[in-house]
């Protein structure tokens, strides 16, 4: 058993990586197709006016957008998986500031995306990514 987890260890960032973007495509898609509530909560947690809320609301979705595309293909995901780490922990400074530390579901899923996304940025994409093809021709032409 464990010669075929030693097999499937390396694997394991792709697995990770497919689990965010996930999380970050459903993040996006909220943001992007219903901008009024995603809207409101960002103006009851950075205690903005609506027109900012808005305009931000719209920029994190394209940015969670791009983020769960880069983690999918596997594109340059130390900079894609630091970027997600740093909204997620935006986020969480958001909320702890506005309502404290609590029992809410929310935050605690969030300090678990955040542990994924820096799990990430620490071992790179792994093998079934476009950063690994890339490097992999990148040695085959120093080669020759």
């Amino acid at each position: 058993m464990s010669e075929k987890l030693a097999r499937l260890k390396p694997y394991a960032p792709f697995v990770i990586r497919l689990g965010l973007a996930l999380v970050f495509f459903l993040f996006a898609y909220q943001k992007l197709s219903i901008p009024e509530q995603t809207s409101a909560e960002i103006q009851i947690l950075l205690d903005l006016g609506l027109g900012s809320a808005a305009a931000i609301n719209y920029y994190l979705g394209l940015m969670e957008m791009i983020i769960a595309l880069g983690l999918v293909l596997g594109v340059h995901v130390r900079f894609v998986s630091g970027l997600a780490a740093l909204s997620l922990v935006g986020i969480l400074v958001a909320f702890l500031r506005k309502y404290g530390a609590s029992v809410d579901p929310n935050l605690y899923r969030d300090v678990g995306l955040l542990g994924a996304a820096l799990s990430l940025w620490l071992t790179g994409a792994g093998p079934l990514s476009w950063d690994n093809w890339r490097a992999q021709k990148r040695r085959q032409r120093n080669r020759l």
